[in-house]
């Protein structure tokens, strides 16, 4: 059904512009339409959106019947379009075979408006296969003398064999496949409307002055090239598109911009054949886009912009060329949608819009892919077009001013068949090594890509991949309360973990699922001598034996903490001799007593320790705390920094000078100790305060409550710096790189972030000439600067 209403839609679409104009061409024949190279099997959707459908396809062969080459090509659509005419007046039945999806339409007229779909393959027939399907064959339709009936037959192929007929034959003869006839030449007429444009690339001469490069757009539009606003403004006709690879989750605000590469330093990149991407939708999960660059009109008039995507797509477009105007127009993508799927939110769609032939407008895709379908595409209407196409790369230009760089040695493309190896460079460049011999001019010599080897939650069905318990009188169960099961396994963590949720796969191996672990005790215990029951006796289905087994939802430990998990079989699945599962995975977190020492991966914080309920948690002594509460330990920092309260029971070592500042108390407590030549030093004073003018602080200073914590840069590593800041309260942060004169290079960061703690964001340097530059940090309306040197 989706097929169908999206192709009625298509057939609506460009039915308007020509109604009035008779497209009756020479008898004797029709031509054949092709658009080509699909990565999958196309429909109609696919076909909507490209500018080229259907008055300029990418192959076009003239037939005499209507029926294709068998054979012709994989992963394509056509379309033959034409009229039907009959000498003498009778009573007809259509029919269609095809391979793969074929649709036949025919008109009550010579009107295109009038088009009915008549008959149809969803699927695929053999050749001459007339009755597969019901829908193949049409009902009973009149057709008059000498009147032109407009038709369409529709063809869509994947792989493998291909072809599409179609045939007829009058009521009065037997229903058999003998008597039905293919439709010939002597009863077509050519359909002669399609586009007359010149080429796209033609050179013009489009009568400006100011203009170079003049050339075709292939909707008769002569283009030229205007005098850039910008040096950011860079080469026409380049899409890049950036990705950050593994980051789970389907939010642009929360998953991609808060990950600490985007939006510089991302994993991969490629050149796009326009303002959409990726070039192999399906072949990668958990990653997100960034796309920069401008978007130029070739005549003034208005324009809408509408967005698809999956999953979540942003779409900022300025309202000139500066980036900093960017969300002067929005069109936004909450949720996956297909690509055709125009309608499905008000705010997908911009416009319409007054824009001028001569300016650039800088545009920006942000999209969030999690699993399965992925893809951004931006479409727009313009004066010459009044259906949704999407927009290709002759109209846009490449953003220059990034300072992006993907890691050294990372493979790419460099465009250049004749290079191998090539790989990103410690220029951010992609580069290939040139190919030598007398062969070099042998197209093999191009970097070969693999696709990447992906990971599912499905197991496999080899014994090697399977644990099994066999025979009897094996070693006794280290739980006494289960000494009369022989068949057991036992999980010895080294340390202890807090246990929560689990999944499981039993016996797998095909044909062996019998050996499966049927019912289950699972024991935890702390010192693998005394165990505890968790819950009753389990019930584990049997596994199929086939490799889509993904498992099943294990038994839920409930945050029991424990170093040792034993699991016990009670039976099986039937096999008298073992038994046995594939495996078992369970979510835990480290545990290890209160106060052990541990490490809680926040950079801004010290003397990291467990606390009761198994939580790492340091001490932020940089004034992000209200209180500081320090055990009896020995202090290795200078200065410890509260809001409010210190409160400490540590020892001052002799080789190092402490102070303690604090906004109300400081309070040390029983065991607080100064060591023979040690230096402390205690203050009621206001950190934040304080915290500001360390940094330099430029702008108003706001609300202590509201403020953020400190900015700290780290030292730069392999061309890359490490920005770290804390977040004390939701608030608007805004991160800058700007150059020792306050221009703005870069924003990092823009948006209102309501998750508390600690950030990271990556800088890389490698783009940037030797300077100072300065790291601006604005949260709310307090604002800290740090500056480093490029050297």
């Amino acid at each position: 059904m989706k097929r169908t209403l999206l192709s009625l839609f298509l057939l609506v679409g460009f039915a308007h512009s020509l109604s009035a104009q008779s497209c009756v061409g020479e008898s004797g024949y029709v031509n054949w339409s092709l658009w080509m190279n699909f990565s999958s099997q196309p429909d109609s959707a696919d076909l909507s959106v490209m500018e080229n459908y259907p008055e300029y396809p990418d192959q076009q062969n003239i037939l005499g019947s209507l029926q294709t080459p068998a054979n012709f090509n994989n992963y394509y659509a056509s379309l033959i379009r034409g009229y039907i005419s009959v000498p003498v007046t009778a009573t007809y039945y259509f029919n269609v075979v095809g391979d793969d999806d074929t649709f036949f339409y025919l008109s009550s007229n010579e009107s295109r408006n009038n088009l009915i779909e008549r008959a149809r393959v969803t699927g695929y027939t053999s050749s001459g296969q007339h009755n597969k399907y019901p829908e193949q064959t049409s009902g009973l339709i009149t057709l008059n003398a000498g009147q032109n009936y407009y038709f369409e037959l529709h063809h869509y192929e994947g792989g493998g064999s291909d072809h599409a007929t179609v045939y007829w034959r009058i009521p009065d003869t037997p229903d058999i496949d003998t008597v039905w006839q293919v439709i010939d030449y002597n009863y077509l007429k050519a359909y002669s409307c399609d586009g007359s444009c010149p080429p796209r690339g033609t050179l013009c001469d489009d009568g400006n002055a100011q203009t170079t490069n003049d050339r075709q757009d292939g909707f008769c539009n002569c283009v030229g090239e205007y005098p850039k606003p910008s040096s950011c403004v860079g080469e026409s006709g380049k899409v890049e598109a950036y990705y950050f690879d593994n980051i789970e989750g389907n939010y642009v605000e929360y998953d991609l911009v808060n990950s600490p590469n985007f939006p510089l330093v991302p994993d991969r990149a490629e050149t796009l054949a326009g303002a959409y991407g990726p070039l192999q939708p399906y072949t990668r999960d958990q990653y997100g886009s960034l796309v920069q660059g401008y978007l130029t009109v070739p005549v003034t008039g208005q324009y809408s912009f509408n967005i698809t995507g999956d999953n979540q797509t942003f779409f900022y477009l300025s309202s000139d060329h500066n980036i900093a105007n960017k969300q002067s127009h929005q069109a936004l993508v909450f949720y996956g949608i297909s690509e055709a799927d125009h309608a499905n939110s008000s705010f997908q769609t911009i416009g319409p819009l007054t824009m001028e032939a001569g300016k650039y407008y800088y545009y920006e895709f942000r999209h969030k892919e999690n699993g399965w379908r992925d893809f951004f595409s931006l479409h727009w209407k313009t004066p010459w077009q009044q259906n949704w196409k999407r927009i290709p790369k002759f109209y846009l230009f490449d953003y220059d001013c990034e300072i992006s760089c993907i890691t050294q040695g990372t493979p790419c493309d460099d465009g250049n068949i004749y290079t191998n190896n090539d790989q990103y460079d410690a220029n951010c460049n992609c580069v290939g090594t040139p190919c030598s011999g007398p062969d070099c001019d042998d197209t093999l010599a191009k970097y070969s890509f693999y696709d990447p080897a992906g990971t599912t939650g499905n197991n496999i069905t080899t014994t090697e991949n399977s644990w099994e318990s066999c025979g009897t009188g094996l070693g006794s169960n280290p739980n006494l309360a289960r000494a009369g099961n022989s068949h057991w396994i036992m999980y010895d963590f080294d340390k202890k973990y807090k246990f929560q949720g689990s999944r499981v796969w039993n016996y797998n191996v095909t044909g062996e699922t019998d050996k499966g672990f049927r019912q289950v005790y699972v024991d935890y215990s702390v010192d693998g001598v005394n165990w505890t029951a968790l819950g009753g006796v389990y019930n584990w289905p049997q596994a199929p034996g086939n490799v889509d087994y993904g498992g099943f939802i294990g038994p839920n430990f409930n945050d029991v903490k424990a170093r040792y998990i034993l699991l016990s079989s009670v039976n099986n699945h039937g096999d008298p001799l073992c038994s046995g599962f594939s495996d078992i995975s369970i979510d835990a977190i480290h545990c290890d007593d209160k106060d052990t020492p541990c490490d809680d991966n926040d950079p801004l914080t010290s003397y990291d320790k467990f606390d009761a309920d198994c939580n790492c948690k340091g001490v932020d002594i940089r004034c992000a705390s209200d209180t500081i509460h320090l055990a009896r330990e020995t202090l290795a920092d200078p200065e410890f920094k509260a809001k409010m309260h210190i409160q400490a029971q540590a020892l001052v070592p002799s080789t190092e000078n402490i102070s303690f500042t604090a906004g109300n108390s400081i309070v040390l407590l029983p065991g607080f100790e100064v060591s023979n030549q040690g230096v402390f030093k205690a203050e009621i004073a206001n950190c934040l305060q304080e915290a500001f003018v360390e940094n330099q602080l430029t702008g108003k200073k706001g609300d202590e409550k509201t403020s953020g914590g400190i900015l700290s840069s780290s030292e730069e590593v392999s061309q890359r710096k490490e920005v770290i800041f804390r977040l004390n309260e939701p608030g608007h942060v805004q991160l800058t790189l700007k150059d020792n004169s306050g221009n703005t290079i870069v924003i990092i960061l823009d948006e209102e972030l309501e998750v508390l703690g600690t950030y990271t964001k990556y800088l890389p340097t490698n783009r940037l000439p030797k300077g100072t530059y300065k790291v601006e940090l604005k949260i709310n309306t307090n604002l800290l600067q740090e500056s480093f040197e490029v050297p």
